[in-house]
């Protein structure tokens, strides 16, 4: 696996390449995770694609957005064009996990001619906010930022406290939650802090609503496949049963495992997803 690192908008993505292949994957993980979400996938069989794994920005080792910017989600649809075109491909498969999926998705239904296919993994559709609530929505995200506004971030003596926190908010194991969690610590002169911008938590300033999210999965043509973990989380199910007549093409596969089935069945959830992108690959 070799790291790289691609500037785009000032701002430094990181990530692990992994594979030679001709046909490129952009792999985009969950809220408050990193790249090392699919190290798991990649680390049993040699990929037949070049996979760019990223650190979304904010989150592992890329760089935090400024200090009067805020993390919106169509932000990142900005960060994985640019990153595209960075990387001078035409056409790329999109593999995401949780809000990582979303975005994948949003952005192949405003780019589809970048994508040859979209992978979600325990996220579809979009996380919304009905029009009715969209003031109180704002209301809540700027007095949330300026509640967190001088807050300091925490520092932990060691990782392990760390890791014993993560575990309050997953059902990965022990191993799982190191390999995570040690892209996103850092070192400092009292212990170890968190490499995640502390200003992801803030709360969403903006969110579709219902009828923007289904306009833009009816603008969705690219191939689709959707890996859900039988343990998985109820929202995403929900959202399943919610949007699924909407999409050109979706594929629906169930997995073992949890929100994290890409890290506890790694071995079917790659070969799934290898096999899809070579029957929606170049020809």
């Amino acid at each position: 696996m070799q790291p790289f690192n691609i500037e785009t908008n000032n701002l430094n993505i990181h990530g692990l390449k992994v594979g030679t292949g001709d046909e490129i994957v952009i792999a985009l993980h969950g809220w408050l995770d990193n790249c090392h979400s699919f190290i798991p996938m990649l680390s049993k069989d040699k990929p037949k694609h070049s996979w760019y794994c990223i650190d979304f920005v904010g989150h592992g080792l890329s760089s935090w957005r400024s200090d009067d910017a805020h993390y919106y989600f169509v932000d990142y649809i900005d960060d994985v064009y640019q990153l595209i075109n960075a990387l001078g491909v035409k056409k790329v498969h999109l593999v995401g996990h949780s809000m990582g999926a979303m975005v994948a998705g949003l952005f192949a239904s405003c780019f589809g001619d970048y994508v040859k296919s979209v992978t979600f993994i325990e996220g579809i559709g979009c996380v919304t906010t009905p029009s009715e609530g969209v003031c109180e929505q704002l209301k809540s995200a700027v007095l949330n930022r300026a509640r967190l506004k001088n807050k300091k971030q925490r520092v932990y003596k060691s990782k392990e406290l760390i890791y014993e926190a993560r575990a309050q908010t997953t059902d990965l194991n022990n191993e799982l939650i190191a390999l995570l969690m040690q892209r996103n610590i850092k070192s400092v002169l009292d212990g170890y802090t968190l490499t995640t911008d502390p200003k992801l938590k803030n709360h969403s300033g903006f969110r579709f609503d219902e009828a923007q999210c289904i306009g833009a999965i009816k603008d969705l043509v690219a191939p689709c496949q959707l890996i859900l973990g039988n343990e998985g989380y109820s929202f995403v199910k929900q959202n399943l049963a919610k949007y699924i007549s909407y999409y050109n093409s979706l594929k629906v596969i169930n997995v073992d495992g949890g929100h994290h089935c890409h890290m506890q069945s790694s071995e079917h959830c790659f070969k799934h997803i290898q096999d899809f992108m070579l029957q929606n690959g170049a020809c």
